[in-house]
């Protein structure tokens, strides 16, 4: 706050913090975090702890010149001309990514202002690669939405084993398309689908295995059916574009 970087969306005039940015963080947070110095000790979670930074990243934004400014009852006084919203979101970012990258398995505070999950050491890489420009309706954006939800820091069991269902879709509609085919044989296509009926992501059926830990075994199927997108994606695209060439 020193920097004036909270001091336009906060409304900060003079050394004190304005009560309506304090209500309106208490209504949005179910808590007040101002002063961030006194908070009580049951308040001391990470979950509002990424909740305050993902507030304050919603109003941040870099000051620029400073000059001689006029009110509306004529009054003159001294503040800042303008603000650059973009560049001050960019720096506070870079600033809150260097140290939620060290934090536990690591996550960063992405442009849109929600803190996600980079991912395991190895792996952070798949989550971030752009998805190709293929089918945006039956592929691209639900292969986004199941990356989304799978970073997401408050997810559950359910909900990873949703963002699993929906890249078992994925390879669903390419195999009905005949489109799966270009890249994977038979053989490869099976076991896709094996993997996911046989941990009970898609059906339910006796043979299931039950008595496994989730947590890790949701994690590989996930990060395999991923990495098995970008190949096969790029192979299909690769074989489309050479059969339409004369």
């Amino acid at each position: 706050m020193k920097k004036d970087y909270f001091k336009e969306k906060a409304g900060i005039f003079g050394t004190y913090l304005p009560e309506e940015i304090k209500h309106k963080a208490g209504f949005s947070l179910k808590f007040q975090p101002f002063p961030i110095t006194k908070w009580a000790e049951q308040d001391i979670t990470e979950d509002n702890l990424f909740d305050v930074i993902e507030f304050m990243y919603d109003h941040v934004s870099q000051p620029g010149e400073y000059g001689y400014l006029t009110n509306d009852t004529g009054f003159n006084y001294q503040d800042y001309i303008n603000y650059d919203e973009g560049e001050g979101k960019r720096e506070y970012r870079e600033k809150i990514n260097a140290i939620l990258a060290d934090y536990k398995e690591g996550y960063k505070l992405s442009e849109e202002g929600q803190i996600l999950a980079i991912g395991s050491h190895g792996l952070e890489q798949i989550l971030d690669a752009d998805i190709p420009v293929y089918d945006e309706k039956n592929v691209d954006s639900k292969v986004r939405s199941a990356v989304r939800k799978w970073r997401n820091r408050h997810l559950d069991l359910s909900e990873k084993k949703q963002a699993i269902f929906e890249l078992a879709g994925v390879f669903e509609w390419l195999r009905k398309s005949k489109k799966l085919e270009k890249a994977l044989s038979k053989k490869d296509e099976a076991v896709l689908f094996e993997i996911a009926n046989n941990f009970g992501i898609r059906h339910h059926n006796p043979n299931q295995k039950t008595d496994y830990d989730k947590d890790i075994w949701y994690a590989w199927i996930f990060h395999f059916y991923l990495a098995t997108y970008h190949a096969a994606i790029r192979i299909i695209k690769r074989k489309e574009s050479h059969a339409k060439q004369p």
